[in-house]
């Protein structure tokens, strides 16, 4: 009866220790039932691969990462051990290429067949490679990003420091010349006062101007000329006369005769009165006491 459930108990551990065995294996993802075939690929970088990361072709899972392992007879390079668990054929020259599975970087191996070579086994070594995943790509423009923000700054702290030597030039001038600005402003603002008070002249101004135009716009300019044209005809007609001898201010310009007779009129007259100055007494007899009129009778 003991011997029965020692074996019972012995039996019992063995299916949980099975049991356990294939359930840690299938949470990372292997089938221990199923034949697999191992390959291996030797990398310099893995760029983050880990153990248990599914192996793809064209997208569909054909196996996983089993081991990732440093390559002893390559010091520095990383050997990486995949195990095919799908029945899926391809050649020794099929590349075991390592990208990003998933947008967040995670990596995975993806199995690109080839035509050429002859059928891989399971333990041939295939040719690693690296694909340029979405991270790196980010990781490198950012770091040309980094590169470009980084010259920006540099430039902005030389244009910052340029602004600062300019700010405290112009503090300098400011202060040196401050009286002079003082001055200036204030002579600014009296010819604004200025400006100010001859603005009613300048209106005024304006308004006679405009006034002056509109009086100017209502005369009848061909009215005007005309006007003009009569008296100048008129004025020539004058003249003509004049020239001509007509009338007594053409006869007195034009007859020298008559200018001779007022010539010795004017003359004969310019005697008399010369005689008048020098002997008053033939011209005016004023007697005091009578003596003259007796001698006239």
């Amino acid at each position: 009866m003991r011997n029965s459930n020692e074996l019972l108990i012995g039996l019992f551990t063995s299916i949980l220790l099975v049991v356990l065995y294939w359930g840690v294996n299938f949470l990372k993802g292997e089938n221990v039932f199923s034949d697999k075939r191992f390959f291996y690929a030797v990398y310099d970088n893995v760029n983050g691969l880990t153990i248990s990361r599914p192996v793809t072709v064209n997208g569909f899972k054909v196996g996983q990462v089993s081991n990732i392992m440093l390559n002893p007879s390559q010091l520095g390079h990383l050997t990486v051990e995949i195990a095919i668990e799908e029945d899926v054929s391809f050649s020794n020259q099929a590349i075991l290429e390592i990208y990003d599975y998933d947008i967040m970087g995670k990596k995975a191996v993806q199995l690109k067949i080839v035509d050429s070579g002859r059928v891989a086994i399971s333990g041939d070594t295939l040719v690693g490679t690296i694909a340029t995943g979405l991270t790196s790509e980010v990781s490198e423009q950012f770091g040309s990003m980094k590169i470009g923000l980084d010259q920006v700054m540099i430039t902005f702290n030389k244009v910052l420091k340029e602004v600062n030597n300019l700010s405290v030039t112009a503090n300098r001038i400011l202060a040196s010349n401050e009286k002079r600005l003082s001055s200036s402003i204030q002579n600014i603002e009296s010819i604004a006062t200025e400006i100010d008070k001859q603005t009613q002249n300048i209106n005024s101004l304006i308004n006679n101007m405009t006034k002056f135009s509109n009086d100017l716009n209502s005369i009848d300019l061909v009215q005007f000329s005309n006007n003009m044209i009569n008296i100048s005809n008129e004025l020539e007609s004058l003249l003509s006369h004049i020239n001509s001898g007509q009338g007594s201010l053409g006869k007195f310009i034009n007859q020298d005769a008559m200018y001779q007779e007022l010539s010795t009129t004017i003359q004969s007259m310019n005697s008399l009165i010369s005689d008048i100055e020098q002997n008053p007494q033939k011209y005016v007899n004023i007697s005091l006491w009578g003596n003259d009129k007796k001698k006239s009778k």
